[in-house]
C-alpha cells in the first residue's frame, strides 16, 4: 500500500532510530515543519544523489530511492534566529514517484518496507557495543538525547551507522540492507579497513 509523503532532501542519511539536528530556513520547509508539529505527522528524509539542499533557480535535485520517515522530537530557535529541530528516524520507504509542488516542496508516492523482525544480538559484538558507548560520549550526541541501540541487532547496527563518521553514500548502502546481521557484518568490514588504513 502506497502513501503520499512530503520529502526533506538532505546530504545526510537518517537511519531508523537515529537522530539528526536540522536548521530550517526555507519557507517550504518552515511550512512543512509547522504542519507536522500541528498534526503530529512525519515527513521523509532522503539522501540527495545530485543537486543541493537549498533550492537554486533552474536546478533539479536527484534523490536516492530509499528514505526514512522523520518525526520531530524537539525544536528551538538557534542563536542565529533560525528554527532548529531534532528528528528521529522511524520507518524505511521506497519512492514510487514524486513531483514538485508550486512552493518547491517535493511530495512522493512511497511504499513502506516491511518492518524488520527483532534479531537478538550476536555473541561476538562486545567491541561494537563498546564503540557505540564511546561515540555516545560526544557532546553533540548527548545534546540530541540519542538512545543507545543495544537491545537487538537492528538497533545496534542502525545506531552505529548513524553515529559513525562514514561517507554518506556508504551509510546509504547500509540503509538499503534489509538484514541487521548483514549490516553488522558490513560494519565489521568497514571498521577493519579503517583500522588497516590507520595502521598504514
Amino acid at each position: 500500500m502506497s502513501e503520499m509523503l512530503p520529502l526533506f532532501p538532505l546530504g545526510t542519511v537518517l537511519m531508523p532510530g537515529g537522530r539528526l539536528s536540522l536548521r530550517v530556513f526555507e519557507q517550504r520547509y518552515l511550512s512543512l515543519i509547522k504542519q507536522c508539529l500541528r498534526d503530529e505527522t512525519v515527513f521523509g528524509i532522503v539522501l540527495i544523489n545530485d543537486g543541493s539542499e537549498v533550492a537554486k533557480p533552474g536546478s533539479e535535485t536527484e534523490l536516492e530511492i530509499t528514505g526514512v520517515t522523520a518525526r520531530i522530537v524537539d525544536w528551538d530557535t538557534t542563536p542565529d534566529g533560525l528554527l532548529g529541530i531534532t528528528v528521529e528516524g522511524e520507518d524505511r520507504f521506497s519512492i514510487v514517484s514524486s513531483h514538485r509542488q508550486a512552493d518547491g516542496l517535493i511530495v512522493a508516492d512511497v511504499e513502506y518496507w516491511v518492518e524488520e523482525d527483532s534479531i537478538p544480538l550476536p555473541e561476538d559484538v562486545d567491541d561494537l557495543i563498546d564503540l557505540l558507548a564511546q561515540l555516545a560520549e560526544h557532546p553533540h550526541i548527548k545534546r540530541m538525547g540519542v538512545q543507545l541501540g543495544i537491545e537487538d541487532a537492528n538497533a545496534l547496527s542502525n545506531c552505529l551507522v548513524q553515529l559513525l563518521p562514514l561517507p554518506e553514500q556508504l551509510k546509504y548502502e547500509m540503509l538499503e540492507i534489509g538484514d541487521a546481521i548483514e549490516r553488522l557484518d558490513f560494519l565489521y568490514e568497514i571498521l577493519d579497513e579503517m583500522s588497516e588504513e590507520g595502521a598504514g
